[in-house]
């Protein structure tokens, strides 16, 4: 639970037009503690950051406020993302393999992806662009849920594989952390740059998906690394994403990457080619192998 004030902080929006939202549309009704201050849950904060998404976007307060209230998954989808890559149809193999449940044909099609011995390549060029494409056609009901997942699943567990399969880096060399903040479970990205880094000889600490504040804290002042990366998949995670980042500013760099990176001040924004960034952080830090 939080307070009117932090609140405030994590959500972008001020305290004066929280209030106002509440009051004039609704959006959010906070619960009271015993001294009858608001207290804001984490649906109350997400609801929050899709509207102040909207407005910022050009839509009326009313007209945000009744698409958050009506269904805040349905307004979240209307909020402006980063330009989607260029078709392909490869693309489309991805989405049969998952409205078909295709078992070969995916398996084929990883294999086949991971072949390439450029993994910048792999993950910039084809298999992030491919999962943005599923994500739409999941979007546009032409995928199940579970057809999601499965072809999701598929993909985390050939990057943990290939992931698994490099050698160790160097001993004495840079070391970077990378995970995902508490609530935040699309861990593909993050995966993916963690891929291409320890491809390049960083020493990886990867913590995977939906890690507590005290557990970033705990683990970065243990290991001391160089970095840390992070990402903004949705507009959900902003509010924890802006929590980890305030708490590991002060003790090493924090870089940032997923969709609504731009929307957190503070951390290094890696931009939208995590494979590409992933190793122009390894050249920086002196490690490409």
């Amino acid at each position: 639970m939080y307070t009117v004030g932090r609140t405030a902080e994590l959500t972008g929006v001020p305290s004066g037009t929280l209030r106002k939202w509440e009051q004039r549309y609704g959006v959010v009704v906070p619960q009271r503690s015993s001294g009858n201050y608001r207290l804001y849950d984490d649906e109350a904060v997400r609801r929050l950051v899709v509207m102040r998404s909207l407005v910022e976007a050009g839509w009326t307060a009313q007209e945000a406020a009744r698409h958050v209230t009506e269904d805040v998954a349905a307004a979240e989808a209307q909020v402006a993302r980063p330009e989607e890559p260029a078709y392909e149809a490869r693309f489309e193999t991805l989405v049969a393999c998952a409205q078909d449940f295709d078992v070969p044909q995916l398996e084929r099609l990883l294999g086949e992806g991971f072949g390439d011995i450029d993994v910048v390549s792999v993950i910039d060029d084809w298999l992030l662009p491919s999962m943005v494409h599923l994500g739409k056609a999941w979007q546009r009901g032409l995928v199940s849920v579970a057809g999601e997942h499965f072809v999701t699943g598929a993909v985390h567990r050939r990057l943990a594989l290939t992931f698994q399969s490099l050698p160790p880096a160097p001993s004495g060399g840079p070391r970077v952390v990378v995970g995902l903040a508490r609530g935040s479970r699309h861990e593909i990205g993050v995966l993916a740059f963690a891929l291409v880094l320890r491809s390049r000889g960083v020493a990886v600490t990867y913590l995977g998906g939906d890690l507590p504040l005290e557990a970033w804290v705990g683990a970065v002042r243990l290991i001391e690394p160089r970095a840390v990366v992070l990402a903004a998949p949705t507009i959900e995670d902003l509010p924890a994403v802006r929590e980890v980042t305030e708490a590991l500013m002060p003790l090493t760099e924090v870089l940032l990457g997923g969709a609504h990176q731009d929307r957190v001040e503070g951390p290094v924004h890696l931009g939208h080619h995590a494979g590409a960034a992933a190793d122009a952080l390894a050249t920086r830090l002196g490690a490409v192998s």
